[in-house]
């Protein structure tokens, strides 16, 4: 059966879910108490902590800093500690390293405030070593992105990656590497998304990851009927690529289909969603 084919009828059905990095090493009880201090980190006050680094200010819009020209220019260098690892593509106009339109660049939706409040929750509850503003966009083709064990990547209806890239994706998943893939909607989102996941690792398919999957138990308990979409459209579906299409194996591509869960960390220093719902997010 082909990939296509399979995923009709998952993807016919509404499961809720939240995705759970398999980090480990967090600590009890922390998630609900380090949420009322995302404000402060998010706004730089972590950079006066002694053995904190200088955080450097959001290259956004709306800070009137100037827009990078290049990765290097934003790009965190690689020290060992956990960075956040954007996938950076081309299409149609929605690629580049500039701004464009009301949310920029298609792989660029919700960065870098999403990245950076991610990787303070994440100082926060884990004791994974980690930079708050060090998020790097990385291409697929990039050598540096097997030093990245997570990768991020949006609005995959869009994607049309290289053979270059694909290969080097394949390898990336094949030796280890975990894709979220996040921010997308619709079936011919995810047709196109199967297709390429296929070009990658071949006979690969897409499959629902139940609400048992021990990916929703990594520590804190999820239960994936309580992340809800933050705008409306389409039921939320979790999916997933298993190495060998094996649900007992590792899950390679965790696929947040018809949500956006970094919108709710690109907004949670700011009250604009309720708590519950980012706690849920992160």
């Amino acid at each position: 059966m082909s990939t296509t084919s399979r995923a009709r009828g998952p993807f016919s059905k509404a499961f809720g879910g939240a995705m759970s990095l398999v980090l480990g090493g967090a600590k009890p009880g922390a998630l609900g108490g380090a949420f009322a201090t995302v404000a402060l980190l998010a706004t730089g006050v972590v950079a006066s902590r002694p053995d904190a680094p200088e955080a450097p200010p959001p290259l956004t819009v709306d800070t009137g800093a100037p827009a990078p020209q290049s990765f290097q220019d934003i790009n965190a260098p690689y020290d060992g500690l956990f960075h956040f690892a954007r996938i950076y593509f081309e299409a149609g106009g929605g690629g580049g390293f500039g701004w464009g339109g009301r949310r920029g660049a298609l792989w660029a939706h919700d960065y870098p405030r999403a990245d950076y409040n991610f990787l303070s929750i994440l100082q926060e509850t884990t004791y994974v070593r980690s930079h708050d503003r060090a998020s790097n966009v990385i291409p697929l083709d990039d050598p540096d992105l097997f030093r990245y064990p997570i990768a991020y990547i949006v609005e995959v209806g869009f994607w049309n990656p290289t053979d270059e890239e694909i290969e080097a994706l394949g390898a990336y998943l094949q030796k280890g590497g975990f894709l979220i893939v996040d921010d997308f909607q619709g079936y011919r989102a995810l047709q196109n998304l199967q297709f390429h996941l296929g070009r990658a690792v071949p006979g690969a398919t897409v499959q629902v990851v139940a609400p048992s999957d021990e990916i929703f138990d990594s520590f804190f308990r999820i239960n994936p009927d309580e992340v809800i979409p933050p705008y409306g459209g389409q039921p939320p579906l979790w999916l997933g690529v298993y190495e060998d299409n094996d649900p007992t194996k590792r899950v390679m591509v965790m696929i947040n289909a018809n949500n956006d869960i970094a919108e709710y960390w690109e907004f949670s220093d700011q009250g604009y969603y309720p708590i519950d719902l980012s706690n849920e997010a992160y």
